[in-house]
């Protein structure tokens, strides 16, 4: 009885295993930069944080195609990542969909290129430089898991692929859903490209012992975990100094209220430490951007209700704890 009850649950499940195929949370990063981007573009000099603007509260449609394209586009990539890592996941018991055979290599590959090919043509009469950005997002997303280049196994590369990736790229994307390219883009991106870097470079100590039984040379696995820890606190630094520069108060806050969470992950050896200014820091500044973005808020909510229930009645576990367990295999 058991057996037929899994079987059925299995099977209504079958719809939100392609939805977790392109892997929601990981998305929120994604999304956060790309509304960091956009409200920069929108925000004259950068020093104020208007709450329920009504261009924030009401985008129109080219941000809601822009912002649907960007997270296929991801969304795509993700998967390919993961057919790329799928015997290194089932090694390491990760609950991913392809190493436990519950989505096939082959429908993955297809949906892949499937949500690729939707997030394209929606936005194929955006401008060139909005493409190159898109097609740049690929080409990172792409490098970073595919051989030769593989760049999340590279120290340093690992690091300015993520602050590329998310900082400039996602932020650019969000910026050009607004207005037209300007220098100011490259220039207003550099507190998001350190901070990227800075957490970035804290969540390559807590993968090291993955990484070095794959064979990775990481930055932490290459460089240690004492200078690892030290180019995540100063790269916060540099956040926080060209924050001030450019006036950015999203940052400036953000980069001061972490601060001292990444001081005690330098100086402490405890995992703990590691792990409370990772999620401390990011939560600041989704929080932050959702009360520029309310509606915002509100997917985040609907995505934590819903990956909460999927993991529970597909994994058998507590949504939260899969971030630990990926971290710790």
């Amino acid at each position: 009885m058991q057996k037929e009850n899994r079987k059925i649950i299995s099977k209504k499940l079958q719809p939100l295993d392609l939805l977790f195929l392109l892997r929601p949370p990981m998305l929120i990063p994604v999304w956060t930069f790309f509304l960091a981007g956009y409200w920069r573009a929108n925000s004259r000099f950068g020093a104020h944080l208007v709450i329920f603007a009504k261009e924030n509260l009401f985008p129109n449609s080219n941000f809601w195609i822009s912002f649907v394209s960007y997270s296929l586009l991801l969304g795509s990539i993700y998967i390919v990542n993961q057919i790329v890592d799928r015997e290194t996941d089932r090694l390491n018991n990760k609950l991913f969909l392809i190493p436990l055979k519950i989505v096939s290599v082959r429908l993955a590959v297809i949906l892949s290129i499937l949500f690729f090919a939707i997030s394209f043509f929606i936005i194929i009469r955006f401008n060139v430089l909005y493409l190159i950005f898109y097609f740049l997002s690929l080409f990172i997303g792409l490098c970073y898991s595919l051989p030769p280049m593989r760049f999340k196994g590279r120290a340093i590369i690992d690091i300015i692929s993520n602050a590329i990736g998310y900082g400039v790229l996602a932020f650019g994307i969000g910026w050009f859903t607004s207005k037209d390219f300007s220098l100011k883009l490259i220039l207003f991106s550099l507190p998001y490209f350190f901070a990227t870097a800075s957490v970035f470079a804290i969540s390559t100590i807590l993968d090291e012992k993955g990484d070095r039984k794959d064979g990775a040379h990481t930055t932490a696995v290459k460089f240690g975990s004492a200078t690892t820890r030290r180019i995540g606190f100063f790269s916060l630094i540099l956040s926080l100094i060209s924050a001030i520069f450019l006036k950015d108060v999203l940052m400036i806050i953000t980069a001061t209220l972490s601060l001292p969470l990444a001081y005690f992950a330098m100086i402490k050896e405890d995992r703990k430490f590691l792990t409370l200014f990772m999620r401390g820091g990011s939560y600041i500044l989704i929080i932050l951007i959702g009360l520029l973005f309310p509606w915002y808020l509100i997917l985040l909510v609907f995505i934590y209700i819903i990956s909460k229930f999927y993991y529970r009645y597909r994994f058998g576990i507590n949504y939260p704890e899969l971030l630990e367990k990926d971290k710790d295999s």
